[in-house]
């Protein structure tokens, strides 16, 4: 009887040193997240007053804050711009006697275009909501003269894609999941229960039933990826990750559905187009992640391939070697984050 392999102590200290040491030598690696959109946010007020709000993304410098260009015609009250610099928002009252439809409005940043996607929302006195995703090239809006719900549901489609792809942790959680599973059959189960879980807690999330505080959530996401990672680092074919995937899965997905839905929050839910605004933002995070699992698994497809072609023995133990550096490669950015996480619970 061949005794059962002993762990092997270096994988766990070489992973947790790497984890550490990535935690003070890179600390760009910190903003997953800050990758989210600039924000304008224009309420409508009795005789064309507008209450602006214009939240501004910590990627951004505050030497580089944009400035918000109005139509001819429209004049910024004095006094009324209030900046709060800790916050990352400034607000203004801006007068437009023409109003605002058909009118165009721009961003200009003052030292360079950060290459950020630009979301505006325009609520107006009678209750219509007008909402536009703008990509990074574009710095003006032509406002329309109406929403209608195919325009929300594509603007909504959109921001959906690009949130789920400029969010580095999401995609990074998906890895390991795909890693984990191994095969196809598995794959399928857990990416469907990652799906079905963070779309119960989006919904419910973003219509108000259930409130959490962002920083804990951002913490439980980098924690979820580091938990990925340990259990493909070790060889335990026994452990709850490797046997039930599905469960693991779909109970990290929920605290995920809370981070989708924190995104959601920048840009909020048109009041007349609530459901097809969910709806499709729902199906471009999905959409999105569809798109990264096949990227994933072709690359996974083809080296496998490659290994039986060639039929040597060191091809395939290379490609063995490779699921335990891609759990280093989740787990040293998910330690980075979980350590700055933790700093915004005070």
């Amino acid at each position: 009887m061949i005794p059962p392999k002993k762990a092997q102590p270096w994988r766990l200290i070489v992973f947790l040193t790497a984890c550490l040491g990535s935690s003070l030598l890179f600390p760009g690696l910190a903003r997953a997240h800050d990758a989210r959109p600039l924000s304008i946010m224009i309420a409508e007020r009795p005789e064309h007053v507008y209450f602006v709000e214009v939240r501004i993304p910590p990627s951004v410098e505050s030497a580089n804050w944009p400035s918000v260009s109005w139509p001819a015609g429209c004049s910024v009250r004095p006094g009324s711009i209030q900046d709060a610099a800790g916050a990352g928002m400034e607000t203004m009252l801006v007068s437009c006697p023409a109003g605002l439809e058909g009118q165009r409005i721009g961003v200009q940043y003052k030292l360079f275009n950060p290459s950020l996607s630009t979301l505006f929302r325009l609520s107006s006195a009678s209750g219509t909501t007008r909402t536009a995703v703008l990509p990074p090239d574009e710095t003006e809006w032509l406002v329309p003269p109406a929403t209608t719900w195919r325009n929300v549901a594509r603007d909504y489609f959109i921001l959906g894609v690009k949130h789920i792809w400029s969010g580095i942790d999401h995609l990074l959680f998906v890895t390991g999941l795909l890693l984990l599973a191994r095969t196809a059959r598995r794959v399928a189960v857990a990416v469907t229960g990652f799906t079905l879980a963070h779309s119960v807690t989006l919904s419910l999330s973003a219509l108000g039933f259930v409130r959490l505080p962002v920083a804990p959530i951002e913490a439980g996401i980098a924690l979820s990826i580091l938990f990925l990672a340990r259990e493909i680092a070790r060889p335990a074919p026994e452990s709850l990750a490797r046997r039930f995937p599905l469960l693991v899965s779909s109970s990290f997905g929920l605290l995920h559905g809370f981070g989708f839905a924190a995104a959601l929050s920048e840009v909020g839910l048109p009041r007349n187009e609530i459901a097809a605004a969910l709806l499709f933002f729902n199906a471009g995070v999905e959409a999105g992640q569809l798109v990264f699992i096949a990227c994933v698994c072709a690359l996974i497809a083809a080296g496998y391939g490659a290994a039986r072609l060639a039929g040597v023995q060191p091809v395939r133990l290379a490609l063995n070697r490779v699921e335990v550096l891609g759990a280093y490669a989740l787990g040293v950015p998910a330690a980075f984050w979980l350590f700055q996480r933790l700093q915004n619970f005070w």
